[in-house]
């Protein structure tokens, strides 16, 4: 099972406000994450 898979899964079960909270930072860092390497990727196939 992916990481991001994992943390929407535990997003929908899990009850403590500060825990979900938590989890929702993490999954927004990993898609801005994502979204810089594929901004990279697509600087490559322009240049």
């Amino acid at each position: 099972m992916s990481i991001d898979r994992f943390i929407l899964r535990k997003l929908n079960r899990e009850a403590d406000e500060h825990t979900r909270t938590n989890l929702l930072r993490l999954f927004v860092i990993r898609i801005r994450s994502a979204e810089k390497q594929e901004a990279g990727r697509n600087k490559q196939y322009i240049s």
